[in-house]
């Protein structure tokens, strides 16, 4: 068992907690949807998991709903959904790592400015040049963990410098605060670059809808 399916019922609502939506159980599984708003909600769970089957029905029966699955096995992950009449939507890859592993001084570019900013739910960290944020990312911690997201690159930085200062501040927090694990769900193709500075894959997060919807 991998240190994500250890813990997924500590660390799915930290990722909900880092992307401002508000997250319940369902049995082993996890519902999220924006606070305050009146939305189909997204079921996140493990594939294979107690309570998945459960989420897979919810999700087939209401239009706009979301199935999320975090699995280390794609293909069968697939087949499951399709069996409940749903489509792929998306892809997240689960990245992992020791924060001791990660970079933890932020290069910034010159004339830039780093911020930490802490908020009750998570923290954030921002980078500002010429008058206005640049790049901003944020971390939630859970118990012995940190989960970071929300990495927002607002202008072209093809070498990753930004990215990296971010990553680093955050991997900074993260020791600071005794972590012993850190999690990033990132695009599939940022994976390789993100492998060069201390990461690993761990999981893949799949995204469904209904089929009928999708048509």
């Amino acid at each position: 068992m991998g240190p994500w399916q250890g813990n997924f019922p500590q660390w799915a609502p930290v990722w909900a907690a880092v992307r401002g939506l508000h997250s319940t159980a369902f049995g082993d599984a996890v519902v999220m949807v924006p606070a305050g708003a009146s939305v189909p909600p997204q079921y996140v769970a493990t594939w294979p998991g107690g309570d998945t089957p459960r989420a897979a029905a919810a999700v087939a029966d209401r239009s706009g709903a979301l199935l999320t699955l975090v699995t280390g096995d794609e293909e069968t992950a697939g087949t499951f959904a399709a069996g409940y009449g749903l489509a792929p939507l998306s892809r997240l890859a689960l990245l992992a790592a020791d924060p001791a592993d990660v970079p933890q001084v932020p290069q910034l570019p010159d004339g830039a400015e780093l911020t930490l900013i802490s908020e009750p739910a998570w923290r954030s960290v921002e980078i500002t040049a010429s008058g206005g944020p640049v790049a901003r990312g944020k971390l939630a911690l859970g118990e012995g963990f940190a989960l970071l997201g929300g990495i927002d690159i607002r202008r072209a930085d093809p070498d990753h410098t930004m990215e990296a200062a971010i990553l680093a501040s955050l991997a900074a927090e993260a020791a600071d605060s005794d972590a012993a694990l850190v999690l990033l769900p990132a695009l599939p193709k940022s994976a390789l670059w993100y492998g060069r500075h201390g990461w690993s894959a761990a999981a893949q997060i799949l995204t469904f809808m209904r089929s009928r919807d999708a048509a």
